[in-house]
């Protein structure tokens, strides 16, 4: 799904208008200005992710939000140090310590993030009609972890700038048990496989529905699917090795 713009001149509240998720805004960057924002891709049948950072090539903070259990980037190595509350959650916090140098790794602590750099990750509560939000807070650069704590502290739920768009979710189907499937238009079908780089759909009408191949996206792994572009109704020929299922797809208003 994309989220819709609106034009507003708040970025927070432009995304939550196509969002179904709670979209959280700091009010403390530690005075660092927004460098970047940025809602990306991830993956086939997930809403996008909001990825915005303060601050400069040196010294900055990112804050990602994605839906509740659903993955979209990879932190990289680092040490966990403990969990700790934040506005009533729980949160994880990390330091980016190289477990390569088992020494210096052992002794790593939160007085470390200053130098090496840390985050916190916790999923926030959700707001009226939304759902939950998995959020990482990153500094670099210099940044202490009472800085970083303060400016996790500091975010707040934002009113949409629009009127919200209702996301449809994909239908989910396993394809050796499924022989029929209705999705409305705009919708996807996605098919929860095992090593879904090795799944592919001939869909007979292509102007009925396009096939979407699974595989590894680099920080996360999607599902093969289809995604419906015209009211009506196909067979999609759905092959994994020797294995042939097909699949009657119709797509409705």
């Amino acid at each position: 799904m994309t989220a819709i713009a609106m034009g507003s001149g708040d970025k927070f509240s432009d995304a939550q208008t196509g969002l179904t998720y709670t979209v959280y805004k700091p009010s403390n960057t530690l005075g660092l200005t927004a460098s970047k924002f940025q809602l990306i891709t991830c993956g086939m049948g997930s809403e996008q992710w909001i990825y915005v950072k303060y601050g400069g090539t040196k010294r900055y903070l990112e804050i990602m939000q994605t839906m509740a259990g659903v993955k979209c980037s990879d932190p990289g190595l680092s040490k966990y140090l403990k969990t700790l509350p934040i506005n009533g959650v729980s949160a994880k916090l990390y330091v980016y310590c190289d477990p390569a140098k088992a020494a210096a790794f052992k002794k790593c602590g939160t007085a470390d993030i200053a130098r090496v750099g840390g985050y916190l990750m916790f999923t926030n509560k959700a707001a009226k009609n939304l759902k939950r939000t998995e959020i990482q807070v990153q500094a670099i650069g210099g940044i202490t972890y009472a800085q970083l704590l303060s400016v996790a502290k500091s975010l707040k739920t934002v009113t949409a700038s629009g009127k919200m768009s209702q996301a449809l979710p994909p239908v989910m189907i396993d394809p050796a048990m499924t022989s029929q499937v209705s999705v409305k238009l705009g919708n996807s079908v996605v098919f929860t496989v095992a090593d879904p780089d090795k799944w592919s759909v001939n869909v007979v009408d292509m102007s009925i529905a396009e096939f979407i191949p699974g595989g590894d996206q680099g920080s996360y792994t999607t599902n093969p699917a289809v995604k419906a572009l015209k009211i009506g109704t196909t067979t999609m020929h759905v092959t994994h090795g020797s294995d042939l299922f097909d699949i009657e797809l119709t797509v409705t208003g």
